[in-house]
Order: structure tokens, then sequence, then C-alpha cells
């Protein structure tokens, strides 16, 4: 008896126990699903996402359970969530896909939603863009050009939703592989979008007279046939677009393999700008007829073709280049940056490192240009044949203060090579362990002309052969 009474007890003990097992794995599961109470449930309440749309109401939840659902979305101009059931976890969001199969952009803004319009969680997949007939300028006139737009999402209309912490990935487009934004003000933030493909522009994101605001997005692995693999950006809406501490990294196109900027002043600061490689010209930056401000950026190890492996600023663009790394680029000329046709940039306080190339290991200066470089440190960089820190030519360049050391060029102008008509005035420059076969710090070429404070205010020390070479 008191044997069976023992066993009766061990029953309930084990009974009581697994229930509670049971009840806090139940719970587990509830708090990763995050389930939303009163919210309008997929597949549960409606089979697709769009049905669930179509009857949602303002300030509405729409909470989607992981599977594939093959469709393409409009919100409709309808300020609603629409979330997986947790978008802070990557299984979900990578099991919870919204895939058009091939056939139009698989998310639509274009009806004036704002930012209470919301979308997170989700993997975005299978887009090939919706065909627009939107505006551009061109050649100074404004066109209509129909076009395939953005292949993942589109945003038109002077819509402004919130786009956060989704995969939108393998989308396809003529402009905008993987998001296109236009005329509008959308935040996206905590993305990744990741192989996306534009045969013309902007194979990661297009933003065309918008302002937008990028932030915290992984940009990678993104191409354009022509300009912008992993952003592009022309025109600008009311206010500059704001991008933001992002990561844009082994992207590709023609030029500018990470950033396309064409007559646009965006805000670009804290960003990581790796390892983007341009067939032609731009590995990190190619700029046309804009003037944005770049601030406190990682510009690392990106490849430029024939010109500009960091950075590339060209017509009549006045760009404010403030505290960055720039370290570690390559191209044919203009290893750091290159700054070419009538430019007049701000280059101050960076950092302009370890940068390849055959002429202007660090810069190449050309083509009537006035950029104003200050402040900046230009150090370790190389040149095939001429100018390993800076080359100029037919340009007129201020440089006051920057500490130009250890530079090497295999043939003349260890920190400087000057040709052609170039006027370059320096000031309280040190130069310092520069190394030539001819101007170790400085080579004058003839007609090119130097302009010293009396006495020179510049500082030499250690260059080999010699400090400045005049021919």
């Amino acid at each position: 008896m008191k044997n069976r009474k023992r066993k009766q007890s061990l029953y309930l003990i084990s009974t009581v126990l697994l229930i509670i097992a049971m009840t806090l794995t139940l719970t587990a599961c509830g708090d990763a699903e995050e389930v939303v109470e009163g919210a309008i449930t997929v597949p549960d309440d409606y089979s697709t996402i769009q049905e669930a749309i179509d009857a949602a109401e303002d300030g509405d939840v729409i909470v989607v359970r992981p599977g594939r659902y093959t469709e393409r979305i409009d919100f409709q101009g309808k300020n609603i969530t629409l979330r997986s059931t947790d978008p802070a976890d990557s299984e979900v969001v990578s099991e919870t896909i919204i895939d058009a199969g091939g056939v139009d952009s698989v998310v639509s803004f274009r009806s004036g939603e704002s930012e209470n319009a919301v979308i997170t969680g989700f993997t975005i997949t299978g887009g090939s863009g919706n065909m627009e007939i939107l505006e551009f300028e061109i050649e100074g006139e404004m066109r209509e050009v129909p076009s395939l737009y953005g292949g993942g999402i589109i945003v038109l209309n002077d819509s402004s939703p919130t786009i956060s912490s989704n995969v939108i990935k393998d989308n396809v487009a003529e402009r905008g592989g993987g998001i296109l934004v236009y005329a509008s003000s959308p935040t996206i933030q905590d993305n990744t979008i990741v192989d996306n493909l534009s045969t013309g522009g902007g194979g990661g994101v297009f933003l065309a007279d918008a302002s937008a605001s990028l932030s915290d997005n992984e940009i990678t692995n993104n191409s354009a046939g022509r300009s912008g693999g992993g952003i592009a950006i022309s025109g600008e809406g009311v206010s500059p677009s704001s991008i933001d501490g992002n990561r844009i990294s082994n992207n590709r196109a023609e030029n500018g393999a990470a950033f396309s900027i064409f007559q646009s002043n965006p805000v670009i600061s804290n960003n990581q700008v790796i390892n983007n490689t341009a067939a032609n010209i731009g590995g990190g930056f190619y700029l046309v007829s804009s003037s944005p401000e770049i601030r406190n950026n990682d510009i690392s190890d990106n490849q430029g073709g024939p010109s500009g492996g960091g950075v590339a600023i060209y017509f009549e663009s006045s760009p404010e280049l403030v505290d960055n790394l720039i370290i570690g680029n390559d191209a044919d000329a203009g290893g750091g940056i290159s700054v070419l046709v009538d430019s007049a940039p701000q280059i101050s306080n960076n950092t302009i490192s370890d940068n390849r190339a055959r002429l202007g290991g660090g810069l190449l200066i050309g083509e009537n240009s006035t950029p104003q470089i200050t402040g900046n440190d230009i150090t370790e960089n190389y040149a095939e044949r001429n100018g390993a820190g800076i080359f100029i030519q037919e340009s007129e360049p201020v440089l006051d203060g920057n500490s130009i050391r250890n530079n090497e060029a295999r043939r003349d102008g260890g920190g400087i090579y000057t040709l052609l008509n170039a006027i370059v005035t320096l000031s309280n420059n040190i130069f310092e362990n520069n190394r030539a076969s001819q101007g170790g710090a400085i080579h004058v070429s003839e007609g090119a002309v130097l302009e010293l404070g009396d006495p020179d205010d510049n500082t030499y020390q250690g260059n080999v052969p010699d400090d400045v070479h005049q021919e």
C-alpha cells in the first residue's frame, strides 16, 4: 500500500512538472511570435496579404505568419502596420517571404502613405519592377522616361512609408533594383538590401527627387549596368536626403559602384563604403554636378577603373569632403580622390592613405578645377608613375596645413607632381619622408607655377632625393 501511494505521488509530481514545462514552452513560442492582440492575421483571417490590406483601416496591424506568399501588394494609401510575427528574429524574417514571382514590384506605396504606413520583418523578393512614366531632368530639360522601376519596393507620389528590418533581395528592374523612391520621403532603416540588379541605375536603391532617410542598412552585392551599384541619387526633393550609418559593400557598376550622385546634395555621414568596384569611374563615389556633404565615412578598398578609386568628383561639383578615412583605394588615376572638369570641392581633415594609382596615388586634380585642400593627412600613397601624394594639371588648387608624408612615386613627385599650366598655392604644409626619382617632396614641370609665401612657410624633412625639383 505504501508503495502504491508513493507511485501515485511520483505520478502526480511528474504530471505537474510536464504541464509546467508545456506551459513554459507555449509561452516562449508566444513571445517569439509576438502575437498582437486585435491584429488581423494572415493566413488565419485572410489567405493572402493583399486581402488583409483591402480589409484593413488606418491604424490596423496585420501580422503575417511564416510562409511564402506569392503575390504583389499595394498599401493603397492606408496607414497600417504590416509585420511578420517577429521582425527582430532573422529566422522569422527569412521564412516570411513575399515573392512577386518575377512580375511587377513586390511592394508598392503610391497613394500618399504617411510614416505610419509600416512594412517590417519580411523577405521581399522576385520583383521585376512596375512600368511607369516618370519625369527626369536630362540636359537641362524635363523629359518623360518610361521604364521598369522598383523591383523590390516602389515609393511614389509624395509617400512617406517606414520600411524597416526587411531583407530585400534578388529583385531586378531597369531603375532601382531593390528600392525606387520618386518624389517621396520614406524612412528606410535596418534593412538588408542584397543581390539586386538594375540594368540602368541604382542596383540597391534609386532616389529620384526624393527626401529620403536611409540609416543602418546593409547594402551589399548589388549591381547596376550604368551607375550606382549600391545607391543612385538624382535630383532632390524639398530637403536633401540623409544617408547615415549604412554599410555599403561589394557593389558593382560602370560608374559609382557604391554611390552615383547626379545634380543632388545629400548629407552622407558615418557610413562604411568598402570594397566596391566600378568598371569605369568612382569605386566609392561618382559625383556629377553635385555638392553633397560627405562626412565621417570610411571609404576603403574600393576600385575605380580609369579614375577615382575612392571618390570621383566631376563636372562642376563642389562637395564638402570632411573627416573621412580614404584608405586602400585603387584606380589608374586618382587612387584616393580624382577632381576633374571645373570642380571646386572642400577637402578637409581627411586621412588619405595607402591609395594606389598610375598617376596621383592620393589625389588627382585636373581640367580647370579649384579645390581647397586643408588639414589632411596624405600619407603612404603610391604612384606607379608620377605624383604619389597629389598629381595636378591645368588647375589651381590651394593646399594649406596638410601633412604630406611617406608617399612614394616610381618616377617623379613623391609628395606633389605639377604640370600643364597648374598654379599651386602652398602654405603651412609638412613634406616629410617622400620618395621619387626627382622631386621627393615636389616636382614642378615646365609651365607649372608654385605660389609660396616669402619666406616659404612649408616644412621639408627627409625627402629623397630632394625637396623641390624645378624643370
